[in-house]
């Protein structure tokens, strides 16, 4: 059974999850993009999905190293799961480069549990998160989660107050001044561009509607039995359970907000739904119920392609 198969983290496991989404990512290509098909073309595409499997690494490495989930592959299963079903999410650079700088600096901020370098933990964050409001201006809002981090693992001193506004500044100035030395500040000021998109007709199409509402389901079933559990139990995870319901939330209004409403939007909220769905299968009792959740999400990221 799936739940079975990717409950250990082994080599051949890993494999197939690699395998699974080089599937999902050229069946997209070829029948998203035939119009744009060219040697070059693919070149660019093997190039990118070069970074989807980067995303996959960091991912892997946050959710060990800060144990955000029981040793399992759930989470990166579900990713590659969701990756299939919104494959919008994997052709819009800026989003996927965006969410790539983002996940160096939440890795940062999940491992403000441990308690050591602090003060460096939370520069390198917002100095990453710096740089992904770049690429994608929204994504501004996760210097909420940095905060929301030292309320939670109790790091909230003045000093603490300030050093994240100045990790968010620093790649901001030198690429403001990299611009002004080639003479176009104008460039500059144009990737802070906050357009708010409320038109959600594009979610009115099957291809988003069943898989939108069946993650909103999932997700909400999981914080519903989840969090009863964490906590009551005295151990670390229930503070990084409360940043990753924080997360997931900035998630949201992002997506709300996002300027283009295709799906690609939805790649901010596949990292903490993953996470947090994938305590819901490892904690279940029922292997029916386990492996019935992965089959769903399986059979959706399929079916989309058909709808």
């Amino acid at each position: 059974m799936i739940a079975n198969f990717f409950n250990k983290t082994k080599p051949a496991t890993i494999f197939i999850i690699a395998a699974l989404l080089f599937v999902y990512y050229f069946t997209a290509t070829f029948l998203l993009h035939t119009a744009e098909l060219s040697i070059q073309f693919l070149i660019k595409r093997i190039g990118f999905f070069i970074w989807l499997g980067l995303f996959l690494l960091i991912v892997n490495f946050i959710v060990k190293k800060n144990k955000l989930t029981k040793v399992n592959l759930y989470a990166l299963l579900l990713i590659v799961f969701l990756l299939g079903t919104f494959p919008e999410a994997m052709f819009s650079y800026k989003i996927v480069l965006a969410n790539i700088a983002l996940l160096l600096g939440f890795r940062k901020i999940y491992s403000l549990r441990s308690g050591l370098d602090t003060k460096l933990k939370l520069f390198d964050a917002c100095f990453w998160i710096g740089i992904a409001t770049m690429l994608y201006s929204w994504t501004i809002f996760y210097l909420l989660l940095v905060y929301v981090g030292m309320m939670v693992h109790q790091k909230l001193t003045i000093k603490n107050l300030f050093i994240p506004i100045v990790g968010f500044v620093v790649p901001m100035l030198i690429y403001f001044t990299y611009c002004l030395y080639f003479e176009d500040a104008a460039f500059f000021y144009n990737k802070f561009n906050y357009e708010i998109n409320l038109d959600f007709s594009s979610y009115a199409s099957l291809k988003l509607l069943i898989p939108v509402i069946f993650l909103s389901m999932v997700l909400l079933w999981s914080l519903v039995k989840v969090t009863p559990k964490v906590l009551s139990i005295r151990n670390n995870f229930k503070f990084s359970w409360d940043v990753l319901i924080n997360h997931l939330l900035i998630s949201v209004v992002i997506v709300l907000l996002a300027p283009t409403k295709n799906g690609s939007e939805l790649f901010f909220l596949i990292f903490p739904s993953a996470v947090i769905i994938s305590n819901l299968v490892q904690l279940t009792k029922s292997k029916i119920f386990r492996n019935l959740i992965l089959y769903v999400f399986l059979l959706i990221s399929v079916f989309v392609y058909f709808l």
